[in-house]
């Protein structure tokens, strides 16, 4: 395979110029600039996509950042944002980085090295203070969690309005006793949900009972033992509203388990609307979240930064809505 030395001695010329007409940069005779590009077409030379990369300070390479791979949300997230890419000539690459802070800023770091030109995250688990600093080094976007200020941008839906309606529905079922099984408080979607609920709960004149809200880690078997505890009550709730699909799941084991009816014992609503919810018995009420129409428009969003557009809206609201099955 030939090499720029090759093309070199074929044109007559010195690497140099070579380079220089490779990447376009200095100055050339057009007659010698001829020179090269026949002999790198008679050599049938294809110049490397690192070192073009490298002398570009350029990667096309986008790093998107998940807490846990295993979560089928993340899965359908990522294949949209991949569809992106690729239609622009990006590569992605998937960090997997658990609930662990320094992790992520490790792969943050990645920017500040050069090593990739943009970073998605979907989910933030360091002070925004620390993140933004890494916004020197390349465009950093938020996919389906947000910052209040805007600083970083952000395509998301309206948690507080899903969780209305989910809680709004249960209501109008006759419910009055709602467990709520939520993720992990400092996450600002949990937090967000949560307030859906409770402030739906009090606009129908249904007291808050804080014994009925519990927290996990967005597994199905964090909602097994959240359900349990819940069913354990001397007074146990009529609905569960889970605040994703997989501990939907594990809430749907427990009735299950003790021998309950869903919904005619126990109501079950999860949210996300993942695939899981359609192939379990009962099929699943849950919030259809657009999540591959997320991944879509965060990496467009990313693509826009790195094209150098001015953006208008940083944060972009997609709508949600209830889908209704048997489990209510």
């Amino acid at each position: 395979m030939p090499n720029i030395l090759d093309v070199a001695a074929k044109a007559g010329v010195s690497r140099s110029t070579v380079s220089r007409v490779l990447t376009n940069s200095g100055r050339v005779d057009p007659e010698t600039k001829q020179k090269v590009l026949a002999a790198m077409k008679e050599l049938n030379y294809q110049p490397s996509q690192v070192a073009r990369n490298l002398r570009r300070k350029e990667t096309n390479l986008i790093a998107v950042l998940i807490p846990c791979i295993s979560n089928p949300f993340f899965g359908s997230l990522v294949q949209g944002m991949e569809e992106v890419a690729a239609g622009k000539g990006y590569h992605v690459i998937l960090c997997n980085m658990g609930e662990d802070p320094a992790r992520q800023m490790e792969y943050l770091r990645m920017l500040e090295r050069k090593q990739v030109d943009g970073v998605i995250l979907t989910a933030l688990r360091n002070p925004l203070e620390e993140v933004k600093a890494y916004l020197q080094h390349g465009p950093i976007v938020l996919a389906s969690e947000y910052v209040e200020d805007d600083s970083l941008p952000a395509v998301v839906i309206d948690n507080i309005k899903a969780a209305e309606c989910v809680t709004e529905h249960l209501i109008q079922k006759g419910h009055k006793r709602i467990g709520f099984i939520n993720g992990p408080e400092h996450i600002i979607l949990c937090r967000d949900r949560q307030k859906g609920y409770m402030q739906t709960l009090e606009k129908y004149g249904i007291p808050v009972s804080h014994d009925l809200i519990m927290y996990s880690d967005f597994t199905m078997k964090g909602g097994f033992a959240c359900a349990k505890q819940l069913l354990a009550l001397e007074e146990k709730p009529s609905a569960i509203f889970a605040a994703n699909d997989e501990m939907a799941v594990g809430v749907l084991q427990v009735v299950q388990e003790q021998g309950l009816r869903v919904p005619q014992d126990i109501a079950v609503v999860g949210f996300d609307n993942v695939q899981v919810s359609r192939v379990v018995q009962p099929n699943l009420t849950t919030i259809n979240q657009p999540i591959a129409q997320i991944g879509v428009q965060s990496m467009e969003l990313l693509m826009s930064y790195l094209e150098g557009d001015v953006l208008q809206e940083k944060r972009i609201v997609l709508e949600a809505n209830l889908c209704v099955r048997e489990s209510t």
